[in-house]
């Protein structure tokens, strides 16, 4: 008998062990995971966000994420099991339906169809409601637009982009809706790609500016086309006449507004002298811009040089132009940059066009960069010349730790002959100008067939090690 007891508590510590071992890790808001959508078997990787209620975590089995520019969240962990909301969920394999009732609320949605009714009243979803299956779980759940939901079950529903969070609150509290907003080319939320130590609201803004009535959230959108110096607010449709009245707009710090009206949009041009950094909400009858100096509106801000460009095609060899190299190379920076949020990074160049080198120290004074990086490819009357170096005039820690990752980035060992070393310059403009700590990399020799050959290749892995130094350095 005891016998059996041991081997009875050896095969529940067993079980017990098993299953600790096969919990998923928990996957917190700003981290990266895999869903598979069941609609169409496509898998695609999500950035979680969390869902709050009275400022709390809601805890659910599923991250949310972002679809375009919609909160997506469980319909059951957020809206069902949530006791503070006080939901009842329901949902029906054989219909596809998905019910939610809150008091005399009662919200009815369609699987794979942005066709809806609340009471019985048919409305319009800005995306919708997906079944999709999270690998981590092995399990499928069943996502929602979150904001729609919210307010349909009267409720507030208002995005925080510091937290990663779609805020949830009881009628009476404020509200805000997110506006989806593009650095360059790649699309973020409402601090336009970073976190920010300014946000505006209806009572700190530089603009305010009014909505057409049943103006969508969706429907607007915004770029922060800092080259020239502005920010363009994007919206469906010709609102033209509507955003030209002065009576729609309230403007409490300077800045120059123009509308204009093409290919089925309307463009609010809102321009500055120098380049600010933004932050935009929107409400059901207004959207709120605030800028500020970008060093007082975010956290970390970073400036990346690709060396060269347009007219200017750098050093040649081997069948290549250092101008593309390191433009590839500062491409694949960006696309690291723009999966996190904690970083706003200006680019001198993300085409081929040759900016001075006066633009380019000048760009990175004006936003009081914190960071400098120029990106170079080297060369030499010698075709065995190789290897990688960092060059500076005052930040070495920097460039130290630029130079590591670099090699890391190239396949060189530390130690390795391909190490060339720091060195010291005091006769660059770009290492001269920026009043902040800056490097400039030499990532080998294009003069160098095998060397040329090999940066050609690894311009991705390059990019991310860069990345990786820029973020180290912090």
């Amino acid at each position: 008998m005891l016998k059996k007891k041991f081997i009875c508590l050896g095969l529940s510590m067993i079980m017990l062990f098993t299953s600790i071992i096969n919990t998923p890790a928990a996957v917190t808001a700003g981290q990266y995971y895999k869903i598979k959508y069941t609609h169409n078997k496509k898998t695609v990787t999500k950035r979680a966000i969390d869902a709050r209620y009275n400022n709390k975590v809601i805890k659910t089995n599923i991250p949310g994420y972002i679809e375009g520019s919609i909160s997506m969240y469980s319909a059951y962990w957020i809206f069902g099991r949530c006791s503070s909301i006080s939901t009842k969920y329901s949902y029906s394999s054989k219909t596809k339906k998905i019910t939610l009732t809150r008091g005399s609320q009662k919200l009815v949605l369609t699987l794979n169809s942005t066709a809806a009714t609340i009471n019985g009243k048919k409305i319009t979803l800005p995306s919708a409601p997906r079944k999709v299956y999270y690998p981590a779980r092995k399990k499928n759940y069943i996502m929602v637009p979150g904001d729609a939901v919210a307010k349909n079950l009267q409720l507030n529903y208002a995005w925080n982009n510091r937290l990663l969070a779609g805020l949830i609150t009881k009628k009476g509290s404020t509200s805000t809706q997110p506006t989806t907003a593009t650095s360059n080319t790649s699309t973020t939320s409402t601090t336009l790609g970073s976190k920010t130590k300014i946000t505006a609201s209806a009572s700190n803004y530089s603009i305010r500016i009014k909505k057409p009535s049943g103006l969508s959230a969706s429907a607007v959108s915004c770029t922060d086309d800092y080259s020239n110096k502005r920010l363009r607010i994007i919206v469906n449709g010709n609102y033209k006449t509507f955003f030209s009245s002065a009576s729609n707009r309230y403007i409490k710090e300077s800045l120059t507004y123009n509308v204009s009206y093409s290919g089925g949009k309307t463009y609010i041009d809102l321009k500055t002298n120098v380049i600010k950094g933004f932050s935009v909400i929107q409400t059901s009858s207004y959207i709120y811009v605030k800028y500020a100096d970008p060093k007082k509106m975010f956290y970390h801000v970073v400036v990346v040089d690709a060396g060269h460009g347009g007219k200017d095609s750098g050093a040649v060899g081997n069948g290549y132009s250092e101008k593309n190299m390191t433009l590839k190379i500062v491409q694949s920076i960006k696309s690291n940059f723009d999966k996190n949020s904690s970083y706003k990074v200006y680019y001198t160049r993300l085409s081929d066009w040759y900016p001075s080198l006066s633009y380019r120290y000048k760009m990175a004074n004006e936003v009081s960069a914190d960071r400098f990086l120029s990106v170079h490819i080297n060369s030499s009357d010698s075709s065995s010349s190789k290897g990688t170096e960092t060059l500076y005039k005052t930040y070495k820690s920097y460039a130290q730790t630029l130079q590591s990752f670099a090699l890391t980035g190239m396949g060189y060992a530390s130690n390795g002959s391909y190490n060339r070393g720091l060195k010291y310059r005091s006769d660059l403009a770009v290492l001269n100008g920026p009043k902040m700590t800056t490097a400039l990399v030499e990532l080998g020799f294009i003069s160098n067939k095998t060397e040329a050959s090999r940066i050609n290749s690894r311009t991705s892995t390059i990019g991310y090690n860069l990345y990786k130094a820029i973020c180290n350095s912090f």
